[in-house]
């Protein structure tokens, strides 16, 4: 078992302990999956949409996806901006470019089924906030999700 499927493993430990330190470590490999100079510049247009600085982010993000077609995580932050900016079909299409590349990507799967949700594509989202709970059984904010697109089928 490689170290990527051990921590996914772990993600479905019964020790909250042992899922968090997998959860930190997945995200870390997946930041720096692309080198040390590339996970700079993914946390530094991060910040500038951590900042609000949205255009700006935009611009970085479509520079590291073009630059690096295939770094997961600069399309999952592009999909986290166009979803905080309620562009949810171009982040919808982000997300997909992330599962592609990563299909056990927990974020990807969350920000797809919170796009699903907000499109009103409950049925979906119910979907893929399941697929989300394959992978990380013990994140809460999943089933809460499932419940409110049930709810919105009502």
């Amino acid at each position: 078992m490689d170290k990527t499927e051990q921590l996914l493993e772990d993600l479905k430990s019964e020790d909250p302990a042992v899922r968090e330190k997998a959860t930190r470590d997945l995200w870390i490999l997946w930041h720096r999956q692309e080198g040390i100079e590339l996970e700079r510049e993914l946390n530094e247009a991060t910040d500038l949409m951590d900042k609000h600085k949205h255009d700006e982010a935009l611009i970085a993000f479509q520079d590291l996806v073009d630059k690096c077609p295939d770094f997961a995580e600069a399309h999952n932050k592009l999909a986290t901006l166009l979803f905080l900016m309620g562009q949810y079909d171009e982040s919808v299409k982000e997300c997909e470019e992330v599962l592609r590349r990563i299909p056990h990507h927990f974020g990807a799967l969350n920000g797809l089924g919170m796009c699903f949700y907000e499109l009103k594509r409950f049925e979906e989202a119910i979907q893929v906030f399941h697929r989300a709970l394959d992978v990380q059984p013990y994140a809460q904010i999943n089933r809460t999700y499932i419940a409110r697109c049930r709810a919105n089928l009502n």
